[in-house]
Order: C-alpha cells, then structure tokens, then sequence
C-alpha cells in the first residue's frame, strides 16, 4: 500500500509549432513542425521532494523538544480546519510517552501531485522510536519553496499496545 516513486511525475507536453503556410490537406509536412516539450507547473514538484525530506526533519526535532503546538502553529489552515488545537496536542503528547523520541527515519515512498497550480506532497516513513516504530504519512501542500504540514498520521502496532 506504500507509495510509488514512479507516480510521481512530471509530464512534457508536446506543442506543436508549424509554419504559416499549412498545406491543404491538413496534414503537416515534417518541415514544417517542430515539436517541443513544455515543463508547465511543474516547479513545485522538483522542490516538493526535498522541501518535504527538511519539513519532515523539523518536525521529527519539534517532536523530540516536546513542541507539539509549534508543528500545529506552523502547520497549514487545512491543518487547522481538520483538528483542533487541543485534539492535534494530545495525540502527538500520547505518540509521544508511549513511543519516545525519533530515532530514525526512512523514506519508504512519496507521491507529488500538482493540481490548479496547487503542489500537494505525500511522504510515507518507516520512523524508529525509542521504544517502538510506525509508519507514518505525512501530506504537506508546498507554499513557494516551503512543504507546509496538512497533515500527519501514524501506524504502530507499538503505540497500541504500549
């Protein structure tokens, strides 16, 4: 169920350019077109990656300084709208004192998506506690060069039985 690096893409599209004087059958003679590939919108998602890998790495430190309403605080609106403050605190204070602080953390997969010129980044994590692991999903929506957190989930068999 993880996520597919080969998802992740980028699409040239091609434009066709032809000369002014197109013949009448309305097909085009190969000198007469040239193709190109465009790169349109397509920023936030060469940068998306890499803002994502930093944010992911800030959190993981707020995380481990126990700054749980500073990732809320700098999280998204989105973020915001979808959990309360309150609700947002408890949940990491709870992943928290039953798994401890990061240890490690690996990219098990990511997709980017960019939508009406909105860049949406998702990265999945195979995080080592100190005393457990989980996976966790991160989505962050890029806000210029910035991965902005939307928002977080964890699964770990040792949050629950902890």
């Amino acid at each position: 169920r993880g996520w597919n690096a080969s998802t992740a893409s980028c699409q040239a599209q091609p434009l066709r350019l032809v000369s002014a004087t197109q013949p009448r059958s309305g097909r085009f003679r190969p000198s007469g077109v040239v193709l190109i590939a465009a790169l349109t919108g397509c920023g936030g998602m060469v940068k998306g990656k890499g803002a994502a890998e930093v944010a992911i790495g800030e959190i993981h430190q707020q995380f481990n300084d126990t700054k749980f309403a500073a990732i809320y605080t700098g999280g998204h609106a989105k973020l915001k709208k979808a959990s309360p403050e309150k609700q947002f605190v408890e949940l990491m204070e709870a992943v928290h004192r039953k798994l401890g602080k990061v240890t490690d953390t690996k990219n098990t997969g990511w997709r980017i998506n960019t939508f009406n010129l909105t860049t949406t980044v998702l990265m999945q994590q195979q995080t080592t506690f100190e005393r457990g692991k989980g996976v966790e999903s991160f989505t962050f929506e890029m806000d210029g060069e910035k991965a902005v957190l939307v928002g977080y989930f964890i699964n770990s068999n040792d949050l629950i039985l902890k």
